[in-house]
């Protein structure tokens, strides 16, 4: 819904009605499944998407960013280090 998707949600049912351009936005892959399904809507959506969380992603997909720019989608991954107080 971050990227502008009309999604109902109804206990375990969630209806996704099309139509609307998405929007890019900062979004968390909490999980492999998700986190690609992120990419994905991101590389669609009008601006830029940051997904966060990479790592879950990285675990199933390899050199995703090369395997994207072969086709040509407009991705990088940047690392992003924390430091220690």
């Amino acid at each position: 819904m971050k990227l502008g998707a009309e999604v109902a949600v109804d206990a375990d049912l969630a209806v996704v009605h099309g139509g609307r351009p998405l929007r890019g936005a900062e979004v968390v892959a909490h999980d492999l499944r998700t986190g690609i399904g992120l990419v994905l809507a991101g590389l669609v959506a009008g601006g830029e998407t940051v997904v966060t969380n990479g790592a879950m992603i990285d675990r199933g997909h390899a050199d995703l960013v090369g395997r994207f720019t072969a086709i040509g989608a407009d991705i990088r991954r940047e690392e992003v280090y924390q430091r220690s107080r």
